[in-house]
């Protein structure tokens, strides 16, 4: 048998720090994992900076919740959680329950013996809930726990359609393994643009169909309300030759003005840009970094330098000079 591959995409979590959604997007990478959170209702530390990032740039996602739950109750609960974190941003979106080895490592802590009908009747639970709520159920897995740990059979019979996200590092699936999955988790080496580091990578035999985002009104986003006064301030002036409206919304034709902006020294060592941006992106590196920069509107060696920091922090190509993906990235962090 064979699965044609629709699209691949990295699955992330605060272990990745801080990436970059718009070039993981741009690179062609159509959906993201994202790990909603883990246990007791602890959220990912970068779930929203990341979840927020995909809404707005119109990138699907695969949510999914580490489950350290060893009752059904908790399990149940645990999928309560991860709709809720959902519902911030997607009426409709794929949702795993990820449960591993340390969790059953944690039930054990715990007296508790996370046998193949326990871990069967929790994964049930979880993904119900998830389906009730209006979500598409889908069940993490590898060969091991599909023997060991979950009876597929009895999870298909209580729920009807549950999708698969097979994990195994290898080079070619079996007929078998291949015939199951529908989501195959390949490596925990890849490269993708946006992501310093090694990340978890993904084939996509399955669409999921349309993800619907939850209305939502442009929030003011303070960073860029800022930037836009300051564009303001400098001289900058829209596609229509106006003043950007101070909306803090990174809007067209804002973006058309950052486009405008190469914030850099002169010769390396000397001042080169000046003026109010160079103040908003010198107080943003401070914040970015906790460091204290002199604020003084002079894009000299010590902004360079700063500039050079952030970008590493945030993954961004490093070339000294606050430009486009620069400015951008300073929106959200």
């Amino acid at each position: 048998m064979s699965k044609k591959v629709l699209y691949e995409g990295p699955d992330l979590s605060y272990h990745n720090g801080t990436v970059d959604i718009k070039r993981i997007r741009d690179a062609g990478y159509r959906r993201v994992g994202l790990r909603a959170g883990y246990g007791k209702n602890n959220v990912d530390q970068k779930y929203v900076t990341n979840a927020l990032a995909c809404f707005n740039l119109g990138v699907a996602v695969l949510l999914y919740w580490f489950s350290y739950a060893y009752t059904v109750a908790m399990a149940a609960t645990e999928a309560g959680y991860t709709v809720a974190q959902a519902k911030k941003y997607w009426k409709k979106c794929p949702i795993a329950f990820d449960f591993e080895y340390d969790s059953v490592n944690n039930a054990r802590k715990h007296g508790v013996n996370a046998t193949k009908r326990l871990v069967t009747d929790m994964a049930i639970a979880f993904l119900r809930t998830v389906r009730d709520a209006g979500y598409i159920p889908v069940i993490y897995t590898n060969k091991d726990y599909l023997k060991n740990y979950f009876d597929m059979s009895r999870i298909v019979a209580e729920l009807g359609q549950v999708y698969v996200w097979y994990a195994r590092y290898t080079s070619s699936l079996s007929s078998v393994e291949l015939e199951d999955a529908d989501i195959w988790q390949y490596t925990s080496s890849g490269r993708v643009p946006g992501v310093s580091g090694k990340v978890d990578m993904n084939k996509f035999y399955m669409d999921f169909g349309e993800q619907i985002p939850v209305e939502q009104k442009p929030v003011c986003n303070i960073n860029i309300l800022n930037f836009q006064k300051a564009a303001n301030k400098d001289g900058y002036r829209d596609v229509d030759g106006k003043k950007l409206i101070e909306d803090g919304i990174d809007g067209p034709k804002t973006q058309y003005v950052r486009r405008q902006i190469f914030l850099k020294a002169k010769l390396l060592l000397f001042v080169g840009s000046t003026g109010a941006l160079v103040k908003w992106h010198q107080t943003r590196c401070n914040e970015i970094l906790g460091h204290k920069q002199v604020v003084d509107s002079k894009f000299g060696k010590t902004a360079r330098n700063e500039t050079l920091e952030v970008q590493k922090k945030l993954g961004l190509e490093r070339d000294g000079i606050a430009g486009y993906d620069t400015l951008q990235a300073e929106f959200y962090n």
